[in-house]
């Protein structure tokens, strides 16, 4: 440690160390700045202190406010009017009271959150849920037009039928309606007509009623050669016409509406060279020896309970398969007027034995056309589903029966 050598007043030489001067000189620094803290604080709070205000509400015991209008929908004014609320006193947190601009009393207020009232207007009810006070839908009423009693909204009025149109005067006005196809095989049908299409015949105009050709026939007393035109309306009712005068309906031709006379009892070439050859097992029933139609599985068995006139089987088989006839007869059909059935094919084995085939790509015989059993009248086709088979029917007095009770065992 380095000492100096001062001189006093006297003469005489003082030693002082480096270490007692830096000391002093630090203790010296610290007390200006502590003045100069201070200093500025006193001045701080001399520029502010005469100046100070407590917030309003620590400044009066009670404050009035006055309350933001209310949108009422009673009273005289119109709808959306503002009623004007009494002031609300903060200074009682449990009731508030006040007048409105009428001097009527004001509903209480209520509390539809935390912290939170409302003072309402003039009967008005604050609508809060589930509070017995709020607005319900249940006391909502609808008014209809035509100056009726309200309707609640949880029973509905019944629907009123619509006012009828004025009918349109036609010569086929008091005619009966439209037939529909029947799902009750060989009944009746009062009431009911079906307007002849160009193409149809006799036998496919009764097919699609399951009706017999005969008692149709007869029903409109037609007479031979039992012709009939485009737009003709035949009566479907068949309930007058009695089996014995079934039995004297003579053989009808399949005369194709509103199309030349066709040549009947002549066998197609084309079905001849391709008919059906070797062993063909066959069976007979009620005199008509009988053999499946194409080689296949059935892929769906008869039903006579199924609501649709297309009552048989269906079998599977490839597209472009020969289709043979079932039985010895003659074509009474050939066309495509039938919805759903494609392609179709009707012929005719005896007076009472119809059958059918549907669902055809192409079809090599046409109506009045002789046929043997085996020989080729069509080619397998696809139904409405995209599904490759024949659908086949075997028809009895016009009601459709199981083709397997008719066609030999496999």
């Amino acid at each position: 440690m380095m000492e100096r050598v001062l001189m006093n007043g006297n003469g005489m030489a003082n030693r002082v160390s480096d270490s007692a001067a830096d000391g002093r000189m630090r203790a010296g620094f610290s007390a200006v700045v502590r003045a100069v803290v201070l200093a500025g604080l006193a001045l701080a709070l001399q520029s502010c202190g005469g100046r100070y205000q407590a917030p309003l509400d620590d400044q009066s015991a009670v404050l009035e406010r006055t309350a933001p209008p209310i949108y009422s929908t009673t009273g005289p004014s119109s709808v959306g009017g503002v009623a004007d609320s009494a002031p609300v006193s903060s200074s009682g947190s449990s009731a508030n009271t006040g007048g409105s601009a009428s001097g009527a009393t004001v509903a209480p207020a209520r509390a539809i959150a935390a912290g939170v009232r409302v003072q309402p207007a003039d009967g008005v009810n604050v609508n809060v849920v589930n509070d017995p006070g709020g607005i319900r839908r249940t006391s909502i009423a609808r008014q209809p037009l035509g100056g009726s009693a309200p309707v609640s909204p949880q029973e509905p009025a019944p629907a009123t039928a619509p006012a009828s149109s004025p009918a349109v005067s036609s010569p086929a006005a008091n005619a009966p309606t439209a037939g529909t196809p029947s799902t009750n095989a060989g009944a009746p049908l009062v009431g009911q007509s079906h307007i002849v299409a160009r193409g149809e015949t006799l036998y496919s105009i009764a097919w699609q009623y399951s009706l017999d050709y005969r008692a149709l026939a007869l029903a409109n007393n037609l007479q031979a050669p039992y012709t009939i035109y485009p737009d003709q309306r035949l009566s479907l009712n068949i309930g007058s016409v009695s089996n014995n005068a079934l039995q004297s309906v003579p053989a009808i031709p399949a005369a194709p509406a509103g199309t030349a006379a066709v040549a009947s009892g002549q066998r197609p070439a084309a079905a001849e060279a391709s008919r059906r050859t070797g062993n063909v097992p066959s069976r007979v029933i009620e005199d008509i020896a009988w053999q499946w139609p194409v080689e296949g599985r059935v892929l769906r068995t008869f039903s006579g309970s199924a609501a649709t006139t297309s009552r048989g089987i269906d079998i599977g088989a490839r597209r472009g398969d020969p289709v043979y006839a079932a039985a010895d007869g003659d074509v009474v059909y050939s066309g495509r007027g039938i919805q759903g059935q494609g392609d179709l094919i009707i012929i005719r084995h005896s007076a009472r034995h119809l059958s059918a085939y549907s669902h055809n790509s192409s079809m090599l015989v046409s109506a009045g056309a002789r046929i043997r059993a085996g020989d080729k009248i069509a080619e397998v086709g696809t139904d409405s589903r995209g599904s490759e088979l024949l659908h086949f029917e075997v028809r009895v007095d016009g009601a459709p029966v199981d083709p397997a009770r008719y066609l030999p065992a496999r």
